[in-house]
């Protein structure tokens, strides 16, 4: 990917390494195409990123090497279905199903998210990094974006905005309201979570859709992204996830814990234009919802 940027007066006086990270450029990207041939360019001359820019020269910036990208990938590629719902050349958005780990471990290697992904690339002759941008856990369905090079994954952090559809148990009092309360690992515990004084803020927005005595339909908004936050907090309040064993919730009606991040919303990279996705709940929720 070509990126082309125009110095405005506003810019000059300023090193062509300050102009970059003004434009978003990571120091790490700078530092690696600085010692290329064709990475960093001026007026079509390479340049030192010392070099003192002027009102109008005109910089571009090749953003990755295919063939790097093929030498560092060490993620194992499978011919696994993946339901890609919105591609560009600089990321890509997939419904994850349930029961999908997103990243490899020690103990489960293959058949993730990162695999099948690198599976799709090798297929059409490439073979980009993994880089997903937001992370799911294993049992929690819906919408991942992925960016296909280290510029646009700098560019996304931190930029998506996600909503998430969740079943909690019995009826929330109030149809608007926002949790805010820290989040700490229970101790001797690798995996749990709970809510503790001296934890890492977290808050958390939602608004009932629909509920009855039972169940109640919510849409989350997360304004930080603690591990386990969603299913930490409303377990705490009461409310726990349908099939959320872990933190309390039953699974007589659904055996995971019933989360979906159903949209996800960011500018691309690529063209500048926000970009938004939704994504249909899956099934087992489906099902839960249309007795509420």
């Amino acid at each position: 990917m070509i990126l082309n940027f125009v110095v405005k007066e506003t810019n000059q006086g300023d090193t062509l390494n300050s102009f970059l990270r003004k434009e978003g450029i990571s120091l790490a990207l700078i530092k690696k195409l600085k010692f290329l041939p064709d990475g960093i360019l001026v007026n079509g001359i390479k340049q030192n990123t010392n070099y003192i820019v002027k009102n109008g020269d005109e910089i571009i910036v090749n953003v990755w090497d295919r063939k790097e990208e093929t030498e560092k990938s060490t993620v194992i590629a499978q011919d696994i279905p993946m339901d890609i719902v919105y591609i560009d050349p600089c990321c890509m958005v997939v419904d994850k199903p349930y029961y999908m780990p997103v990243h490899p471990s020690f103990n489960h290697p293959t058949d993730t998210l990162a695999n099948a992904f690198c599976g799709y690339w090798k297929k059409q002759g490439e073979n980009h990094i993994f880089r997903a941008i937001n992370r799911l856990d294993k049992n929690t369905s819906g919408l991942v974006v992925i960016a296909l090079d280290s510029h646009s994954a700098e560019q996304l952090k931190g930029n998506i905005s996600k909503i998430y559809t969740a079943i909690v148990e019995g009826k929330v009092k109030a149809q608007h309201a926002i949790i805010e309360l820290p989040i700490a690992r229970e101790k001797e515990s690798i995996i749990t979570r709970c809510v503790r004084e001296d934890g890492q803020y977290a808050k958390t927005e939602y608004d009932v859709v629909k509920q009855n005595e039972k169940y109640s339909l919510l849409d989350i908004k997360l304004h930080t992204g603690r591990t386990h936050q969603i299913r930490v907090h409303f377990s705490h309040i009461g409310h726990a996830l349908a099939g959320d064993d872990l933190y309390g919730g039953k699974t007589a009606d659904i055996q995971r814990h019933a989360l979906h991040c159903r949209q996800v919303s960011f500018i691309s990279p690529y063209n500048n234009k926000k970009i938004t996705i939704n994504s249909k709940l899956p099934k087992d929720m489906e099902i839960i919802v249309s007795k509420i």
